[in-house]
């Protein structure tokens, strides 16, 4: 009896044996099957069906262990991929704030799973998303979300000069020199340390014309010491302008400064590159600033070239009336 027992128990152990290599085969089988199946659902594009499967065969390849660890790998690495794809495909739909989040999600996927490549490339885009969408918001006028999101992209890319341009835009818009003139400045400065030639132009073109503008509107309010600091300010953003030189001989001119005019003014005619109708203006502020220097014959000679177009009733009636040019 009992020798009966030891060999049924031997037999009972060899048939389990048996029944766990089947077992084991059929269940690295399963992964093999479920692996192509996961890879049909990504060609296909059903992506987060397609993780969901490469998630649930990883587990059965811990399960089944060693001869299923090839297996556990590729889907390993199929993960992040996909995730990349969610996001991109939002970008491509222009679904930016939800793109910023997906490629948030594909790059801790990809750290997870070891993808530094992957992991790079989701932050690295991440900044550029949320500008995106600050654009189309200020395009919208929706200037405090436009603000939200370039902060955004600050934040995930803290030496960002499109952001602080885009920002100095913004106060630009609610007429807030100094904070625009801050972020502008702030975006010359990094563009300028990282070679983006185009974002340092546009800022400091920005920069310049704001200014010009203030100055123009605060000398038409008779605010002309105001009015010469603020075009003083634009020139220092940009020197070979002849709109400010010239502006800033107007200025001069109106507060009888007339050498600082004459300066201005001259620098101004070699500067602009218009047609001789776009420098009529020019000319008429360098009449007045000799005239009013006592140099008349040089004004009555600028005079002349002032009068054509709009400048030419007040050239003609400074050389007739005022100055008497070409009488004895």
């Amino acid at each position: 009896m009992k020798s009966y027992s030891i060999k049924g128990l031997l037999l009972s152990m060899a048939m389990l044996l048996v029944s766990t290599t089947i077992s084991n085969a059929q269940s690295y089988e399963d992964v093999v099957n479920a692996f192509n199946e996961a890879t049909e659902l990504a060609k296909s594009g059903q992506n987060r069906q397609a993780i969901t499967s490469f998630e649930r065969i990883i587990t059965m390849a811990d399960r089944v262990g060693g001869q299923a660890a090839d297996i556990k790998t590729r889907a390993q690495n199929q993960i992040p991929q996909l995730y990349f794809v969610i996001a991109r495909d939002l970008y491509q739909a222009e679904r930016f704030v939800q793109a910023a989040e997906a490629f948030g999600v594909a790059a801790e996927q990809a750290t997870k799973y070891g993808n530094t490549r992957i992991a790079q490339q989701s932050r690295g885009v991440i900044p550029q998303l949320h500008l995106m969408e600050g654009n189309r918001l200020f395009r919208e006028e929706n200037f405090t979300a436009a603000m939200a999101s370039y902060d955004k992209a600050i934040a995930a890319r803290p030496n960002y000069a499109a952001a602080y341009y885009q920002k100095g835009l913004i106060f630009r818009q609610q007429d807030n020199l100094e904070e625009a003139l801050n972020l502008f400045d702030r975006a010359i400065q990094i563009g300028g340390a990282s070679n983006e030639g185009e974002i340092v132009t546009n800022a400091t073109n920005a920069a310049r014309n704001f200014l010009l503008l203030k100055g123009v509107n605060t000398m038409e309010a008779r605010q002309y010491n105001q009015a010469t600091e603020l075009l003083r300010q634009a020139l220092q953003y940009d020197e070979t302008s002849a709109d400010v030189n010239y502006r800033l001989a107007e200025v001069y001119n109106k507060r009888a400064m007339s050498t600082e005019a004459i300066t201005h003014a001259t620098k101004a005619l070699e500067l602009e590159r218009g047609s001789r109708t776009d420098k009529a203006k020019i000319y008429f502020e360098l009449g007045i600033a000799h005239a009013n220097a006592g140099n008349f014959a040089i004004a009555c000679e600028n005079y002349a070239q002032a009068a054509i177009g709009s400048f030419r009733a007040a050239a003609q009636h400074a050389m007739e009336h005022e100055l008497k040019c070409g009488t004895p």
